[in-house]
């Protein structure tokens, strides 16, 4: 039995068992993949106080080390179900039941998907979510980001230095991002703006070879030549599994309030997974910090 359970590793599931077994509750966080989350994808923050700029992976390792210090435990399994019976919570994943009085659930979001045609058979032999994990295997080679925020631009950048040339696709008239990727965008001239432009069937044999995109304004159609295909058109909650015990809002997200609390007593919510207006890491570790300390509280009010 354990005073916490936090359901995700990312870095606001992190932070929440850093403030937690600072205050003596014993914890574990149950993971099904990396630790990090969206963080450890992300080639370079340069955002998150104290550092000018550090890789997200970095960041994600050395939290990760921290929590590890202080004693908490990992589970890497998928939560299949989370249920509560008095004032235990029970979280059922593909390899065992953990108990816990209280729980965070801080799983984060995963990446959306275009649906177009060729997604699905190429996945994992050149249409990847993460330029990071994957784009060593381009180098020297073409590809295409779809997306226009700050997730794509960044995508392109990193590419950029790794590939021949990088398309940069987007359906608007320019892109989304902030004025830093804007800035960085300029300077580098193996980069390819297509405006105006959204995608339609990736093709190839064994692999990637060609993307296939539209423009809006014209309907013509063209075969662009790559190798690879790099999709970072925005993040959807996953949070089905709890629909029986938390209330969502019309996207999915968990409704909270500023502490963190959800529609059930002892279960709180931290980071993307919640709905908010800011998804950043810095406002993620907030909120795991937030959680811990609610949850230290409500556990105060069992004994």
């Amino acid at each position: 039995m354990f005073d916490l359970a936090i359901i995700g590793g990312g870095v606001a599931g992190m932070t929440a068992a850093i403030y937690a077994a600072r205050a003596g509750m014993s914890t574990v966080i149950i993971e099904q993949g990396g630790f990090g989350g969206q963080a450890a994808l992300t080639a370079k923050i340069e955002n998150y106080p104290s550092y000018k700029e550090v890789e997200g992976f970095q960041l994600a390792a050395d939290m990760k080390a921290q929590v590890d210090a202080l004693g908490v435990e990992s589970s890497y399994a998928q939560v299949k179900a989370l249920s509560k019976d008095g004032d235990i919570f029970t979280v059922s994943t593909d390899s065992s039941e953990i108990q816990a009085r209280t729980v965070i659930i801080a799983n984060g979001v995963r990446r959306r998907e275009l649906g177009i045609e060729g997604e699905d058979t190429f996945r994992g032999r050149g249409v990847s979510w993460c330029a990071v994990c994957d784009g060593g295997f381009f180098r020297k080679k073409k590809t295409a980001v779809i997306g226009a925020g700050n997730s794509a631009l960044g995508d392109a950048i990193y590419l950029s230095n790794l590939c021949e040339e990088v398309y940069l696709i987007f359906r608007r008239e320019k892109p989304t991002a902030t004025k830093s990727y804007l800035d960085q965008l300029e300077s580098i001239d193996n980069i390819r703006l297509m405006p105006r432009h959204i995608p339609l069937e990736i093709k190839g044999d064994r692999k990637v070879t060609a993307l296939t995109v539209k423009n809006i304004d014209t309907e013509e159609e063209t075969d662009l030549t790559v190798d690879g295909v790099f999709e970072a058109i925005g993040l959807i909650p996953d949070n089905d599994v709890f629909a029986n015990i938390v209330e969502l809002d019309e996207h999915g997200y968990i409704i909270t309030d500023n502490e963190m609390r959800t529609s059930t007593p002892g279960l709180f919510a931290a980071g993307d997974t919640r709905q908010k207006t800011l998804r950043q890491i810095v406002t993620a570790c907030a909120d795991g910090a937030q959680a811990a300390t609610t949850a230290h509280e409500y556990l105060g009010t069992l004994r």
